[in-house]
Order: C-alpha cells, then sequence, then structure tokens
C-alpha cells in the first residue's frame, strides 16, 4: 500500500513537470545550440579531422622516422607527390602540406646554399586553425626527432666507439619506455610568441553545458515541485511528509536522468564520434545528487523570494565553476573545484580534486537529510 502510495506521488510530480513543455524544450535545444556557437560540433574541430600531407624527397633513415612521428600525433598524415601539392591546400583536401627536402637530416650536407639539414618547406592551407595544428604537429615531431640524435650523437661520444649507433638507439628507446611507464612526463611550454599566434579559440567541453543545463533543470524542477499548498495538504496525513520529500526526489532524479541521456544523446546524434571522459555517468549521477539538495535546501525559502537568490547562487557556481565561461585551470584548481559546478568539471577534465567522489557524494546526502530535518519543521510548510 505505501508503495502504491509512493507510486503514484511520483507519477503525480512528473506530470506537474511534463505539463510545462517549454522548460523541457528549453533544457535540451539550448545546449545544443550552446555547443553549435562553442563550436564543439563542428565536424572539423574534431583533431582526427585535421589533414596534413608530406612529400618525402629524402626517403632516408631520418626522414622516415620523422614519418612515423607524425602518425602518433593524432593528425590524419597522408603522403602526396609533390606535384598534387599545390592542387591539395587549393581544394581544400588538405590544411597544410610539409615539403621534406632531399638533404634533410643530412649531417653531411655541404652545400653553402643549405644552412640547416632539417629545415622543410611548409605550405599553409586555407583553414588558419586546422593549418597551425599541422604546423605544429610537424614542428613538435622534427623537434623530438633532432633532440634525440643529438642526444644519441652525445652518448656515442661518451661510449668512446664501444656501442653502435643501432644499439644506442635501441638503449635509449627502451630507457625512455621505463621512465613512460614510471610516470615520467615532459611539458613544453613556448614562450614569446608572435601576437598573432595567441588568439584563444573559444571552446566549451561538452559536458560543461551539460552540467550546466543539468543544475538549470534541476533547480527549476525543484521549484515547481516546492508548492507550499501541496505540501502543507500531503504533510497532513500520516508519514505525509516523508512521502512527499521521497517521491519528489526520486520523480526529480528519473527527470534529470531522462534530461541529461537526451542532451547526450542529441550531441551524439550531431557529432557520433564524441566520447565522455571516463567515469562521466558517475560524476554527473554525484552532481544531480547536489543539485537535488541545492533545490531542497532552495524550496525552505517563501515562493516568492526564492528565485533570485537560488538563481544568483547557480549562476555564481556556474561561472567560479568554469562551466559558463572558460577559466584557466589553476583556477578551477584553486577555487572553483569548492563549487558543485568546479568539482563535476575538474573531475570530468582529469583534474585533481581535493574531495574525492565519495565524499561528495556523501556532503549531498547529508544535505538531502538536513533539508529534510529542516522542512518538517518549517512553520511556514508545518502551519
Amino acid at each position: 500500500m505505501r508503495l502504491r502510495w509512493l507510486l503514484t506521488l511520483i507519477r503525480l510530480k512528473l506530470g506537474m513537470m511534463a505539463r510545462r513543455p517549454f522548460l523541457i524544450a528549453f533544457c535540451l535545444i539550448m545546449p545544443v545550440l550552446m555547443s553549435l556557437l562553442a563550436g564543439s560540433t563542428l565536424t572539423r574541430n574534431d583533431l582526427s579531422s585535421v589533414r596534413g600531407a608530406y612529400v618525402d624527397h629524402a626517403k632516408n633513415e631520418f626522414s622516415e622516422e620523422l614519418v612515423e612521428l607524425l602518425a602518433t600525433s593524432g593528425l590524419h598524415w597522408s603522403e602526396i607527390t609533390e606535384e598534387e601539392s599545390e592542387r591539395a591546400v587549393a581544394t581544400g583536401a588538405v590544411d597544410g602540406v610539409v615539403l621534406i627536402p632531399a638533404h634533410y637530416g643530412d649531417k653531411n650536407v655541404t652545400d653553402q646554399d643549405i644552412e640547416e639539414p632539417v629545415v622543410a618547406t611548409y605550405l599553409p592551407g586555407k583553414n588558419a586553425i586546422a593549418s597551425d595544428l599541422v604546423i605544429e604537429s610537424f614542428l613538435i615531431s622534427a623537434l623530438a626527432l633532432t633532440r634525440e640524435t643529438i642526444l644519441i650523437d652525445d652518448l656515442l661520444t661518451m661510449a668512446d666507439g664501444t656501442v653502435s649507433r643501432g644499439e644506442m638507439v635501441a638503449r635509449l628507446h627502451q630507457s625512455t619506455d621505463e621512465a613512460r611507464a614510471a610516470g615520467a612526463s615532459l611539458k613544453l611550454d613556448i614562450h614569446n610568441l608572435p601576437p598573432d599566434q595567441r588568439a584563444p579559440i573559444v571552446h566549451i567541453p561538452d559536458f560543461a553545458v551539460e552540467i550546466l543545463f543539468l543544475s538549470i533543470f534541476s533547480l527549476l524542477g525543484s521549484l515547481m515541485m516546492a508548492d507550499a499548498a501541496t505540501q502543507q495538504r500531503l504533510r497532513s496525513i500520516d508519514g505525509g511528509p516523508l512521502r512527499d520529500y521521497v517521491s519528489s526526489l526520486i520523480a526529480l532524479a528519473v527527470a534529470g536522468v531522462i534530461q541529461l541521456s537526451l542532451m547526450v544523446g542529441l550531441t551524439r546524434l550531431i557529432i557520433p564520434g564524441v566520447n565522455r571522459p571516463n567515469g562521466y555517468w558517475l560524476v554527473m549521477a554525484v552532481f544531480l545528487l547536489l543539485m537535488l539538495a541545492f533545490g531542497q535546501l532552495v524550496s525552505l525559502m517563501p515562493s516568492e523570494q526564492r528565485f533570485v537568490p537560488a538563481s544568483l547562487l547557480l549562476f555564481l557556481s556556474a561561472l567560479i565553476g568554469g562551466t559558463f565561461i572558460k577559466l584557466p585551470s589553476v583556477v578551477i584548481e584553486r577555487v572553483g573545484q569548492y563549487t558543485p559546478h568546479g568539482w563535476a568539471f575538474a573531475r570530468l577534465s582529469g583534474m585533481s580534486t581535493t574531495l574525492p567522489l565519495a565524499a561528495v557524494a556523501g556532503i549531498g546526502f547529508g544535505l538531502l537529510i538536513l533539508s529534510y530535518i529542516l522542512q518538517t519543521h518549517s512553520h511556514r510548510l508545518t502551519k
């Protein structure tokens, strides 16, 4: 009998939300539109869709190693002929072409017209951002290969001819793999870039938009169900307060999961290749728990006074948490992660957070219990 009562209340509360289709449409359509404006739903914004090409005139060991590095860069690289290069750039088939000269990597070059044996020619494509990614990929690969060659030469000098070059290369690669497995990483900082290369690219991750609109949907849903007159009638019967509270939470949780699933589904429909970070659903579930607790605490305020302060608090949390506008990671790590939005954003972005997932979930459940206790003692709801 109690279960039937609970299911009936859940159905009625979901019906209250369904009577406002504009709200549902707003929280489903706006995230997709924001993703479009941010550029995250553009096909060309996918790194694997950036196409680079190279013309290898050298065909030596050095250029072959360079090509192997390019293949692991995450961009789509292909080999073409020099006759095809200009046409490929002009038609937009590729975003940039690297012309590797015949003397590339040859340290025995004595031609006075050749100042540096590791200099190549670059033909930029029409898309400036994609073209920059192509040349950056090449420069990083070339730099890594050049530094490795210099290091091997120094090691061979120290070995005094007791080790062959091939054996030294194998030893270096083995040591590198062992260091990487132990957690070593290389951070490359590039300073003093020309002003025209400092223009920021605005990008809001899909999960940031979903965090923002899940919180908006949860808050508005909580306010819709927090009708004082209805709550007073339900709480006048035996066991009414607990039934009303639990049914509201379950209805809001179900609606939140449906809304989140639809947002993710619509985004994947537009971009089939989009993937969510590891642990996405678990982090979003804990975030939804925090938003439900926030909504229940807000419902303690009189209906005519709660919307403005609740919206302001939600806006501040989203702003400081980096889900409204993109903030530097240092701001998220030092300040933003201590807001609900910032914590979820940091977890999904791969940043370390002071509070682990289990602790935040515990805080959410604690706030829900506190909210229930406060509601049962609220004069406005029990009078």
